[in-house]
């Protein structure tokens, strides 16, 4: 389990701003992790506040005024969004 979290935040938005010398520490909160995975529950508030300073929680987001790139929203043509007699067609070449 902990690989996988470790491969899901290494391709998540947030990972965008770590640099190499976030790594120690990001290799502390993946081993707190795996504690806390394996039933050692009084690691949990230490894995919540490490995850937080690091930006992988809400809050850490937001104490960082960290914002989820907003997904580019694709425009139809007038014709496609009437959906009339030539709704199926598309604009070729852009």
């Amino acid at each position: 389990m902990t690989k996988d979290a470790w491969d899901i935040w290494m391709r998540s938005w947030f990972a965008a701003f770590w640099t190499p010398e976030d790594l120690p520490g990001l290799r502390v909160i993946a081993k707190l992790y795996d504690q806390v995975e394996r039933g050692e529950y009084q690691r949990a508030g230490e894995l919540r506040l490490q995850m937080t300073a690091y930006g992988m929680n809400p809050e850490g987001q937001q104490k960082r005024r960290w914002k989820r790139p907003e997904q580019p929203v694709e425009s139809q043509p007038a014709a496609a969004t009437a959906g009339g007699r030539y709704g199926h067609l598309r604009v070729a070449g852009e």
